[in-house]
């Protein structure tokens, strides 16, 4: 095998990785615990897990697996690095937009926020998101 059909062959191999590290990452970071919430009937606060305090993952969960399924086929191209694309931008907003507003809740009961680890596995998650996202706009046009 020459040296650029074996770049390719990497490429077609590491781009549906790093989209399912992402899946895997936003999956266990709905387990985790993102932020906390002021109770009135408890008069404490209460921790909130991913799932109970951003649900929007699961659908960019499922716009993920579906592009790992877009990845792994033989014809990736124009269409699949759009979709990459707007499923990176989706989940990006969806981090910054869910900061934004966790961080308005706890000016309303003036208190510090808590951003929990599972807000920051999923920022990570984010982050390799993006990755695969530039990579595979450079690397499919090449398969």
């Amino acid at each position: 095998m020459d040296e650029p059909a074996r770049g390719v062959a990497g490429s077609r191999r590491l781009l549906p990785a790093l989209v399912s590290l992402a899946v895997v990452s936003y999956a266990v970071a709905l387990i985790l615990p993102w932020h906390h919430r002021w109770d009135p009937a408890l008069g404490a606060y209460r921790i909130v897990d991913g799932i109970d305090g951003a649900s929007w993952l699961l659908g960019v969960i499922v716009l993920c697996a579906v592009l790992v399924w877009l990845l792994g086929r033989e014809q990736a191209g124009f269409y699949t690095k759009m979709a990459a694309a707007v499923t990176a931008f989706l989940a990006l907003t969806g981090m910054v937009v869910d900061y934004l507003n966790w961080q308005a809740v706890g000016a309303e009961v003036n208190s510090p926020v808590y951003v929990g680890p599972g807000f920051y596995v999923a920022l990570a998650a984010s982050g390799v998101l993006l990755l695969s996202t530039v990579l595979g706009w450079r690397w499919i046009e090449s398969w």
